[in-house]
């Protein structure tokens, strides 16, 4: 028991209870918590320590950089080349490489000798040729300047005149000529273009046939091109066939009838035509049934006897 001298009793101030911080705090709470540096000193620090030589045995011992992280936090994905730029360098360097392998083939190679130009051998006569003997050995061309007239088949007896020609035939001019076709404005054209020169004509009726033969004479420059249209058959089906010893002729013989020109009059049609030189020779006959083939083949070959 104690001896102190007690005073008046004071009741004794009530201390509320402290809680306990130690408990509530965490472990990392306990440690002095780092310094904040400002950003701009942070930057300047971590580039100085990027500046600082590495040892070499941390290089050695270093293992490879991790892949960045990702916005996500993730490492970044490895970049991957499309199939599109694949094929585009393909095709870019397949060229490039075929070439250089190409080159470096045919440069190793042994050249190739090429072989020797080959050439005629100028050869000249041993004497001089005479130019006149040289034209009369030359072929002639075909010169008929005469009176054509006389070259036309006569009249036969017992026949009637027909187109007024008289038993001697009689000229013709292009116009002339041309009036005996239905479209006489183009024939006549066709004519000057293709070279026409002159033409002698004779023609007879016997009974209701008709019989006219031409001599035409172009220049002789467009003759080859003349008797390639000179040949003027009515109808689209006839029979073709050749002047008897003449392989170069065109005989025609109509199998169905046609009409005159502005005319409902029918009439079956049949022609022969030969060239020499610049002279054409033409034969038409207009009859009232199909016109006999022996008889034109006979009247064509006299008539190219004559010139011939």
């Amino acid at each position: 028991m104690s001896t102190e001298t007690v005073g008046p009793d004071v009741p004794e101030p009530v201390v509320p209870p402290q809680p306990d911080t130690t408990a509530a705090v965490p472990a990392q709470a306990a440690e002095p918590a780092a310094e904040t540096l400002p950003a701009e000193a942070a930057a300047e620090q971590a580039a100085t320590a990027d500046e600082q030589p590495v040892p070499a045995e941390e290089l050695l011992t270093a293992g490879p950089e991790p892949e960045p992280a990702s916005a996500e936090g993730g490492p970044r994905p490895a970049r991957r080349l499309s199939t599109g730029r694949l094929l585009l360098a393909a095709a870019l360097l397949g060229p490039v490489v075929g070439a250089g392998v190409g080159y470096a083939v045919q440069a190793s190679r042994p050249a190739t000798p090429l072989p020797a130009l080959a050439a005629v051998k100028l050869a000249y006569p041993a004497e001089r040729v005479d130019p006149k003997a040289l034209a009369a050995a030359a072929p002639q061309p075909l010169n008929i300047d005469g009176d054509l007239r006389d070259l036309l088949l006569k009249r036969p007896d017992g026949t009637q005149d027909w187109d007024d020609t008289g038993a001697r035939g009689s000229w013709q001019d292009a116009a002339e000529y041309a009036e005996s076709f239905g479209d006489s404005r183009a024939t006549f054209s066709r004519l000057l273009d293709k070279g026409f020169r002159r033409s002698a004509v004779i023609g007879w009726k016997s009974g209701e046939t008709k019989y006219r033969i031409r001599l035409i004479q172009y220049r002789s420059d467009s003759a080859s091109a003349a008797i390639s249209w000179d040949y003027s058959g009515a109808s689209g089906e006839n029979e073709v066939g050749k002047i008897p010893g003449n392989p170069q002729s065109t005989l025609v013989i109509d199998t169905k009838p046609d009409h005159y020109a502005d005319s409902t009059e029918q009439f079956y049609y049949g022609e022969a035509i030969a060239r020499k030189g610049d002279l054409i020779m033409e034969i038409e006959v207009f009859a009232p049934s199909k016109v006999d083939r022996a008889q034109l083949e006979d009247i064509a070959k006299r008539q190219w006897e004559r010139i011939a």
